[in-house]
């Protein structure tokens, strides 16, 4: 009882212990456990369990052999023997993720040894504790309609006869989902889950036979399946519907409607209505209106070009994605879901900052009302992200997945939110890597989920053979000559190639399309110290071609130099004419303060440059002249700086502008002056407020110096390890935290980075490799 009181539950205890009773053979405790669970989990926090729990549920119910395993192989751990749910479902519950990192492997032997409590001892410990421990400890979850959680039902893609109907194929699975989830308390299982479902068990172009299609229902978790056809007759088009109970197989009912082409959308609502009046049991008239044309779009031709973008971009074919939703915003002004996917093809092929993504995402916005549920609250996630409220974003996300624990793109936009955003959240990129897992897994068919994924491939751990299997799974799926497919290419022969590969990869910089050259540094990134000649060379050949961008001096500077060492360089790239003034006289500043021996006149150099800057017209030159100041000792200036930044945020604040980051920053010198004076405890209460979801990089900068002067390791890791990779002195502060924890293979390995990004560092940086390189010998395993 003691050791499970101090455990850190997620919803994977609650199903080992369902299955732990299963597999002692008694199934009829594990079902009465799971609905005590289940009801105690409303009444007490209005949490329902995940459809994965569900699903084991019912496979426990369906079992007939009661001594043997439900699954007919050797007993498993659910959500532990696969760590990437475990954790994935823990990013999205705040589990820590030092905390589910733990949780999501294998224990060690010793501990599996000590642990190892056979017969019914261990289950009726479990029985007597577990529910309390459990619904106690349960930390978050959805509000859904009712105390039980709502039924699914599978709408799978329907068998087509007729001329011009192929499109309705999957057409009216994304249909009929969006036009009967809710309804009811039903719930329809996500579109795009099922159609990869299906695509794993029916081959390309066949039809699939009813214990097939019941089956693909099942695997998706759902309790009800929908099989349809569309059927052409005469100037008429059939539609019908087939009704299943997926538990045994038994067909509830059958559905049918007729009527023109032109009237699909009418079409469709009639059919929704009578399929739910047969798996509700309930009269038309006792069920609340259907519309789909109210949350999709009255328009035929804009339902038909939405429908085709839709396909066009599962395929990863940005463009031609984004002219179908161009055609279909045109023919309805009003089709909020052809704008939110107009926003997402533009951000794939223009990028997320781009005007026509963010004008698309604001009219999605502005026409919120019209959407879907999910969708609506996939659009006000991303919304929140853009005007840079970013818990905001994260809560939708993850209030969303909790009560739509199968949406694919409700995983897939939290990871990027994680993924693009580690360096104001403090999490990591594996945080960012399981979420895309997570949305493969339940949409292995969709390309560009895989698209990150590779992208980490090459920046975290890089391995060509890895590299190149990921890549060719993401061009099994997309179009041969699309953006993403030519540049994944082209930098696996930058960063994994062959001489004579990289040598002609290197060669054709100068040639390629400028649109395919502006996404190679960070898709895929180039970022890890193996890469970053190649790095700086795209950037170089970006400059020649004319493709601005205001942060490549700070890019070269870090990463291509920096990163590697290369103090003399990094300063030589602040001297040439394409330097700004802030680049050349802030980023010796900053990396003074990174412990950098940045030499004396440059310091004085930058302090005469800084000091005839008007702080009230130009806050960021302004800015880093006050953490000189606050460096050198100089207090009376430093406190002045901080008082005209107060007094400069507050005037904006009442202008409308939200001041969030400026706060952020100015609480960070404000915090950097505690450190300097030597109170580090102060430093860190000063920036409390803004330890999450506003910590910018000062703020990050401060807090990882003042919590490792504190020796607090564990707190410091977050801010160090979500710093961006060309920052590669930060793995060796990183490692040292690793290892103040004891956690000594992340240290040896951060070190083992640290001392192959610097191998041939400057002179004067070498005492740094030489104390990692002594490191790696203390922490060595025979040590």
């Amino acid at each position: 009882q003691r050791a499970l009181s101090h455990v850190c539950t997620d919803e994977s205890e609650a199903r080992r212990f369902i299955e732990a009773l299963a597999e002692a053979g008694d199934r009829a405790a594990a079902v009465r456990f799971s609905e005590r669970f289940e009801q105690e989990l409303w009444d007490t926090l209005e949490l329902q369990p995940s459809a994965e729990t569900q699903g084991l549920v019912e496979r426990i119910r369906r079992s007939t052999s009661p001594g043997s395993s439900p699954y007919g192989r050797t007993p498993s751990v659910p959500g532990l023997s696969d760590p990437a749910n475990a954790i994935g479902l823990a990013a999205v519950q705040g589990v820590p993720a030092t905390a589910v990192s733990e949780v999501g492997g294998a224990a060690p032997a010793s501990v599996r040894t000590r642990f190892k409590v056979r017969g019914r001892l261990w289950v009726t410990l479990l029985a007597v504790v577990g529910t309390v421990t459990f619904v106690a400890l349960w930390p978050y979850g959805p509000r859904p309609a009712d105390h039980r959680a709502p039924p699914g039902i599978a709408v799978l893609p329907f068998s087509v006869h007729g001329e011009g109907l192929g499109i309705w194929r999957e057409g009216m699975v994304v249909l009929l989902s969006t036009d009967m989830n809710g309804v009811g308390g039903l719930r329809t299982i996500d579109s795009r889950t099922v159609l990869a479902r299906w695509h794993e068990q029916v081959p390309e172009g066949s039809e699939a036979d009813r214990e097939t299609a019941i089956e693909v229902a099942r695997a998706t978790g759902a309790r009800y399946a929908l099989l349809g056809s569309a059927v052409a007759i005469g100037q008429e088009v059939r539609l019908s519907a087939d009704i299943f109970d997926t538990e045994g197989g038994a067909q509830m009912g059958a559905v049918q409607v007729e009527g023109s082409p032109d009237s699909v959308l009418g079409l469709v609502d009639r059919l929704a209505v009578q399929s739910l009046v047969v798996v509700l049991g309930k009269e038309a008239s006792e069920l609340p209106p259907v519309d789909l044309a109210s949350v999709t779009t009255a328009s035929v031709p804009a339902l038909t070009a939405w429908v085709e973008g839709e396909a066009l971009i599962r395929r990863g074919d940005f463009e031609a994605a984004s002219s179908a939703y161009q055609r279909a915003v045109a023919a309805d002004s009003t089709f909020a879901l052809a704008f939110y996917g107009l926003g997402n093809a533009y951000g794939w092929s223009e990028g997320d900052l781009a005007a026509p993504t963010r004008e698309a995402f604001e009219q999605a916005m502005r026409l919120v009302d019209r959407l879907p549920p999910r969708k609506a609250a996939l659009v006000r996630a991303v919304h929140a992200w853009q005007q840079g409220a970013l818990q905001e974003a994260e809560e939708l996300l993850r209030r969303l997945l909790r009560t739509y624990p199968d949406y694919a793109e409700a995983w897939f936009i939290l990871g990027y939110l994680y993924y693009g955003q580690r360096g104001w959240i403090p999490v990591s990129v594996e945080d960012a890597q399981r979420c895309f897992t997570r949305a493969v897994e339940l949409d292995p068919e969709f390309a560009p989920y895989r698209v990150h994924i590779v992208d980490l491939a090459f920046a975290v751990d890089p391995d060509s053979a890895q590299a190149a299997r990921l890549i060719e799974d993401y061009k099994r799926l997309a179009s041969a000559d699309a953006l993403h497919t030519r540049r994944l290419e082209l930098g696996f022969d930058l960063a994994f190639g062959d001489q004579e590969h990289r040598d002609r990869a290197l060669g054709s910089l100068d040639t390629v399309d400028l649109q395919l050259l502006r996404f190679l540094p960070v898709a895929p990134p180039l970022t890890h110290p193996r890469f970053w000649p190649q790095l700086e060379a795209v950037h170089l050949a970006q400059e020649r071609r004319g493709y601005e961008l205001p942060r490549r001096t700070r890019t070269l500077f870090h990463g291509a130099a920096m990163g590697r060492g290369y103090l003399g360089k990094a300063l030589e790239y602040l001297d040439r004419p394409q330097a700004t003034t802030h680049d050349r006289v802030c980023e010796p500043v900053y990396a003074h303060i990174d412990g950098f021996p940045v030499p004396a006149d440059r310091l004085e150099e930058a302090a005469a440059v800084l000091s005839q800057i008007d702080s009230t017209s130009n806050f960021n030159p302004a800015y880093c002249a006050a953490f000189l100041a606050a460096a050198q000792g100089r207090w009376a200036e430093h406190a002045r700086a901080v008082e005209v930044f107060w007094d400069h945020w507050r005037r904006g604040v009442d202008d409308g502008s939200s001041g969030w980051e400026g706060k952020a920053n100015i609480l960070a010198l404000e915090a950097y002056g505690l450190l300097r004076r030597g109170d580090p405890e102060a430093a860190v209460e000063k920036l409390e407020e803004v330890r999450r979801y506003k910590a910018s990089p000062r703020v990050r900068t401060v807090l990882a110096y003042a919590l490792m002067e504190l020796e607090r390791w564990e707190e410091a890791v977050p801010y160090l390890a979500g710093w961006d990779d060309t920052y590669s002195h930060r793995h060796y502060h990183l490692a040292r935290a690793y290892e103040g924890m004891g956690e000594y293979g992340k240290a040896a390995k951060e070190y083992a980075y640290f001392v192959e990004a610097w191998e041939d560092a400057d002179p004067e940086l070498q005492p740094w490799v030489e104390e990692a390189r002594r490191a790696l010998e203390r922490l060595a395993p025979d040590h």
